[in-house]
């Protein structure tokens, strides 16, 4: 496969995904073996679902091996790291910003190319930004971003929507793509920044 710029920001992607799990390993004091399972869940683990699910087969990590291959020397190179104090957790959730940002726009655009309708598209979209931050998250024992409250998978919808939109209006694929990640990260950069969260109700007495 030639390094096009779509492909370029799946690798871009897959070490964001991969970076954030293992750091998730490093705040759980695993082991280098830990690390890059930790590193291999959110990475490969929302676009698996994807390919299933569209009949993508074999799975783009089997097809395509460097997807695995940027996951593990993410990994590795976590591992061996120095880190501030109190800094894992600040870097995890920027990390994972940039790769649920170009996973949502990745994958939605992968479905459309497979004949899925937009609505769809988006959805697998979502699916494969937030799948395996999740998995990777319930592993490490704690509550998914997703479920915090936090402006998390709204922002993915906003990356995969823009996908939509852009293409809808003839904007070529690289600008296209550039424009649905910058909606999405910036939708949840703000969410961290502001501490923004969608309304929750109240318990009922």
């Amino acid at each position: 496969m030639t390094l096009t710029f779509v492909y370029f920001l799946e690798m871009l992607g897959t070490a964001a995904f991969a970076i954030s799990g293992a750091l998730a390993a490093s705040r759980k004091n695993m082991d280098i073996f830990g690390f890059s399972v930790l590193a291999l869940i959110p990475s490969i683990g929302g676009g698996t679902i994807r390919d299933l699910v569209i009949g993508r087969t074999p799975v783009f990590w089997i097809e395509d091996s460097r997807y695995v291959t940027v996951a593990i020397i993410s990994a590795i190179i976590v591992f061996f790291a120095p880190y501030k104090i109190g800094s894992r957790r600040r870097v995890l959730i920027w990390m994972d910003a940039m790769g649920l940002a170009l996973f949502a726009a990745l994958g939605t655009k992968i479905s459309l190319a497979h004949g899925t309708g937009p609505v769809v598209a988006v959805m697998l979209g979502v699916t494969t930004a937030v799948t395996g931050g999740m998995i990777r998250d319930m592993v490490c024992t704690e509550i998914p971003l997703i479920l915090t409250g936090d402006i998390y998978a709204t922002a993915a919808f906003v990356a995969g929507g823009a996908l939509v939109m852009a293409e809808t209006f003839g904007v070529p694929p690289g600008p296209a793509m550039a424009i649905a990640v910058l909606a999405g990260f910036s939708v949840r950069a703000l969410g961290i920044i502001y501490n923004w969260s969608l309304p929750t109700t109240h318990p009922k007495r």
